[in-house]
Formats: C-alpha cells, sequence, structure tokens
C-alpha cells in the first residue's frame, strides 16, 4: 500500500482548473454588463439639432468629386434618425434593438449595437412578470479596422478587416464575434446606399479620431 502524499502537478492542475473556471464565470458575468455609452450615444441635446442628410452630402460629393467628411456626432445622429430595426434576424420575438452606435478611433469603426432580450407575454395582464429578470439590456460590439492604400499598378485598394469586439464588456476575438454578425449586417442592408456612396464610390476611406474623411476623386486628381 502506498502513502498518499503531496502531489505538486495535482496541485498546479487543481490551481488551474480554478482560474479558468473563474476566468469563465468572469467573462460571462462582464458580457451581461453593458457597455458605457455615454461618450458616443445622442444625448438631449444634440437631439435638438436637426440630423444632416449624410446621404446626400455624400451623393453630391461624389457628383462633383470633392472630399468630404463625416464627424462622429453627425453619424450617430444619422443612424438614430434613420435607424427603424426594431429586431434581431435570429431570434426576432426575443431580442429588440435599441439603439446603434459608432465610435470612431483612428483607422478603427467601433460599432455597438444596444439591445434588449425578453420574453413575449412576460408582462401579464395584471402587470406581474413571468420571468422577473427579464428585460435584458446587453450591448455586442464589432470592431471594423479600414485603410486604403496605394497598389503598384497605380489604383488604390481600400481593405476591411474585422479583428474582433466585445459581449457586453467582455473582449470577443474576431472568431466569436461572428455569432452576431447577422445583426449588423442587417444594419448595413438598411443603409446600402450610404454604403455604396461612402464606400464603393469613394477612392480613400480614412477614419480618424472622431472623423472619416472620404476622397471620391481619381488618384491623379489627388497629386500636389
Amino acid at each position: 500500500m502506498y502513502r498518499r502524499g503531496f502531489s505538486l502537478l495535482k496541485t498546479i492542475l487543481g490551481l488551474l482548473v480554478v482560474l479558468s473556471l473563474a476566468s469563465m464565470a468572469g467573462h460571462i458575468i462582464f458580457s451581461w454588463m453593458p457597455r458605457n455609452l455615454q461618450s458616443v450615444a445622442t444625448s438631449p441635446s444634440d437631439e435638438i439639432v436637426e440630423p444632416v442628410d449624410l446621404k446626400k452630402r455624400l451623393k453630391k460629393a461624389v457628383e462633383e468629386n470633392y472630399p468630404v467628411e463625416i464627424s462622429e456626432s453627425e453619424l450617430n445622429r444619422y443612424i438614430a434618425d434613420k435607424l427603424t430595426l426594431t429586431q434581431s434576424p435570429i431570434v426576432d420575438d426575443f431580442v429588440k434593438i435599441n439603439g446603434v452606435y459608432v465610435d470612431l478611433l483612428p483607422g478603427v469603426m467601433d460599432i455597438t449595437i444596444e439591445r434588449t432580450f425578453d420574453y413575449p407575454g412576460n408582462v401579464q395582464d395584471d402587470g406581474s412578470q413571468k420571468l422577473g429578470f427579464l428585460p435584458l439590456p446587453q450591448t455586442v460590439s464589432m470592431q471594423l479596422k479600414v485603410s486604403s492604400e496605394d497598389t503598384p499598378d497605380g489604383s488604390v485598394k481600400t481593405m476591411v478587416e474585422f479583428p474582433g469586439g466585445s459581449f457586453g464588456r467582455a473582449p470577443a476575438p474576431g472568431m466569436l464575434i461572428a455569432l452576431a454578425k447577422p445583426s449588423f449586417d442587417t444594419i448595413a442592408d438598411f443603409f446600402t446606399e450610404e454604403l455604396d456612396l461612402g464606400y464603393r464610390q469613394m477612392t480613400y476611406v480614412t477614419i480618424e479620431d472622431g472623423v472619416i474623411k472620404l476622397d471620391p476623386r481619381p488618384i491623379e486628381l489627388q497629386q500636389p
């Protein structure tokens, strides 16, 4: 009979398991803690200002061949004014989209969907709820890395990458955030004309802190 003694390997493995479980629990908790959108969400003072018609501004810039800039506040006011989506395409009856907000960072467009999970018919006739923890707010964010580069053949290539995002306050890699991509695709489909004018018909697309710079002019017209 062997005497049971201290095992360093088992202790290390046990600690690793505990740390992994704690990390998973923390990630789940933070994923249901909505991001603070105060810096990008439309404030009451913004609502007084009439939203700029960005589609008209982009169309004029393309037709008359001159560069244009769109500020973060203009973009968010336009989205708040035009977007009428109310539900997610995957779980229509359970998810309501409350708002979409864009945070413009150097080279990156950080898009956040604010949504609410609820159960249809959760509120009964007497005002009580079948599931007391609902409705449940959540935010999901996706980052778009946008860059325009000159190519050897003299043209310009604008590339869009998806480095990742976040569920609530928990970061998520690109492969995981892809689960929420249908919701972002629905928003993109809603703004098809604006995306065509502001992306496909532009020679250069540059994202800086708080502003998007768009230039539809051919390369030869942009030379000093």
